[in-house]
C-alpha cells in the first residue's frame, strides 16, 4: 500500500439538499475530528438509479470531480442516494483503504458499502452492514442552543411563556400542503394557546405561495404576540433561536428531519399530520415518537398532557458518530 496515496482523514459529501447535507454536518460535527468538505452539484445522470451508475463521479459536474484525487481519507460520508456511487468509487481508487458510510436507504447496490444508517420507518431490516436509527441527525446540541439563545436573546428572550415554534413545512412529491390544511393547522394552534402564548413561526424551501399567503392571513387574525420568518427574507434566519427559546413545538409531520431536530432539544413535539398528506412511513415515524412519550399529534393535544412531556433529547449524530470512531478511527 501506498502510504502517501492514504491518510486518516474525513471527507464528508455535501449537496444542494440542505436536510442531507445537515445530516451528514451532524455527524462531522459530533465525531469532534478534522473533516474536508466536499462540496457537490449533480448533473442529469444521477437521474439514473444506482444500478446504473454503480461505481462513478460521472454523475457530479466535472469541475466538483477534480476535488476527488489522492490522498485518499480514511471514511467518507454521505447522506442520499446519489452520493453511493461515489463512495463506491472512493473505495475502488483507494483499494478499500476508504471507509464509506452512507446515511439513508441508497437502493442497490448496497453490499459493499461499509455502514449504512436508515430510519427504522423505512423497514430496512436483516442487512449485515444496516443500523437502524430512530431519529435523522443533525447538528442540534446542547452547545448549539445556548449560542443561539444568547444571539437571539434580545428579539426572542423577552416574549411571554409559553412560546411556541411553529414550524411549517410544504409541498412533497406525493402530496400538496394547501390553504386547507393551513387554516385547520391554525384552528388546532388556537385550541392550546391562551392570551399570553407567544408564536415564533417559520416556512420551509417546500412551502408554496398558496401556503404561505394563508399563513400570513392566519397570523393576521391571531391576538398573540406572533414573530414570522420566511425562506425568503434577507434578514437571518432565527430557527435556531425558536429552537432555544420555544417550550413547545409544533412542527408539520412532512418533515422527518425537522421533527429529528426537535427530538435533539429535548423539548415537547406536536405534529400536524393530515391523514391525506401523511404518507405511511412518515406515520409510522410519528407514531414511534408518540409511543416514546416524545411527541403528540396535534389534534389530539391536550395543553395538561403536553406539559407532562419530559425525555430525554436524542442526539442520533453523536450515537452515530460513536460506532464509526470504534470501527475505523480508532486512535492509537
Amino acid at each position: 500500500m501506498n502510504e502517501k496515496n492514504h491518510e486518516n482523514k474525513i471527507w464528508l459529501l455535501l449537496d444542494d439538499r440542505a436536510g442531507n447535507r445537515s445530516q451528514v454536518l451532524g455527524i462531522g460535527k459530533a465525531l469532534g475530528l478534522k473533516y474536508i468538505l466536499k462540496n457537490i452539484k449533480y448533473n442529469k445522470l444521477s437521474k439514473f438509479p444506482n444500478i446504473f451508475l454503480q461505481k462513478t463521479i460521472k454523475h457530479i459536474n466535472i469541475n466538483d470531480r477534480k476535488q476527488f484525487k489522492p490522498p485518499w481519507p480514511r471514511v467518507i460520508i454521505g447522506c442520499g442516494r446519489k452520493s453511493a456511487p461515489i463512495g463506491r468509487w472512493i473505495k475502488k481508487e483507494s483499494n478499500n483503504y476508504s471507509k464509506y458510510i452512507q446515511i439513508m436507504w441508497p437502493a442497490y447496490p448496497y453490499k459493499d458499502l461499509d455502514l449504512i444508517f436508515t430510519p427504522i420507518h423505512d423497514g430496512i431490516n436483516n442487512k449485515t452492514n444496516v443500523i437502524n436509527i430512530e431519529t435523522s441527525p443533525n447538528i442540534i446540541d446542547k452547545n448549539l442552543l445556548y449560542e443561539a439563545s444568547i444571539k437571539w436573546k434580545k428579539k426572542l428572550g423577552l416574549l411571554k411563556q409559553p412560546r411556541i415554534a411553529v414550524i411549517i413545512g410544504g409541498d412533497t412529491k406525493q402530496h400538496k400542503l394547501t390553504s386547507t390544511h393551513i387554516k385547520e393547522l391554525f384552528t388546532e394552534i388556537k385550541k392550546i394557546i391562551n392570551i399570553d402564548t407567544s408564536l415564533m413561526i417559520t416556512t420551509s424551501r417546500r412551502t408554496s405561495k398558496e401556503a404561505y399567503d394563508k399563513i400570513k392571513e392566519e397570523i393576521h387574525k391571531l391576538n398573540n404576540k406572533s414573530i414570522f420568518w420566511d425562506i425568503s427574507y434577507a434578514s437571518p434566519n432565527p430557527y435556531h433561536g425558536y429552537l432555544a427559546y420555544s417550550d413547545i413545538a409544533i412542527v408539520t409531520g412532512d418533515s422527518v428531519s425537522i421533527c429529528s431536530e426537535i427530538c435533539a432539544t429535548g423539548k415537547p413535539l406536536l405534529i400536524y399530520a393530515p391523514s391525506d398528506i401523511t404518507i405511511k412511513k412518515h406515520k409510522s415515524f410519528h407514531n414511534l415518537l408518540i409511543k416514546k412519550g416524545i411527541a403528540q399529534y396535534l389534534k389530539e393535544a391536550e395543553i395538561q398532557n403536553i406539559k407532562k412531556i419530559q425525555y430525554q433529547a436524542i442526539n442520533e449524530s453523536e450515537n452515530i458518530a460513536k460506532i464509526i470512531k470504534s470501527k475505523f478511527l480508532k486512535i492509537n
